[in-house]
C-alpha cells in the first residue's frame, strides 16, 4: 500500500488577480461616504471598482466598493448600484470624495464677458 504525501498550500505565495472591464455610468447622487449611480450592467456585491467623471470640467476619480446593485422594474436592463468610496490612499486633487467637500465656482455662462 501506497501512503498519498499531503500537500500543504499554506506555504506558496499568494496569487492575486485583477478582471477589469469598463462600462458607461449615469451618476446620480453622491455625498462624501458614497454614490448611487445607473447602469446597463450588473454589478456584483463587494465588487470594487475605480469611477471617473467629469464635473466642472475636471476629470475626478476615486475607488468604490458596491454595496447595493438592484434591477430596475421595467427599465430595460437597468441597475440602480449604490457604493462606498474607499479610503485606500489620501485625498488627492482629483478625488470625487474630496470634490465634494470644495465649495462649487460658478462658470460663466457662454455670451458674457469675464
Amino acid at each position: 500500500m501506497r501512503e498519498r504525501q499531503r500537500t500543504d498550500h499554506s506555504s506558496e505565495p499568494a496569487r492575486l488577480g485583477v478582471l477589469t472591464r469598463e462600462c458607461q455610468v449615469r451618476l446620480l447622487n453622491c455625498s462624501v461616504s458614497g454614490c448611487l449611480f445607473e447602469t446597463k450592467h450588473r454589478l456584483e456585491v463587494g465588487a470594487v471598482a475605480s469611477i471617473r467623471v467629469v464635473w466642472n470640467g475636471r476629470e475626478l476619480v476615486d475607488d468604490v466598493q458596491v454595496v447595493r446593485c438592484q434591477s430596475i422594474a421595467g427599465a430595460g436592463g437597468v441597475y440602480h448600484v449604490g457604493a462606498k468610496f474607499l479610503w485606500n490612499h489620501p485625498l488627492h486633487s482629483r478625488a470625487l470624495r474630496g470634490a465634494l467637500r470644495m465649495p462649487v465656482q460658478p462658470q460663466p455662462s457662454e455670451g458674457t464677458a469675464p
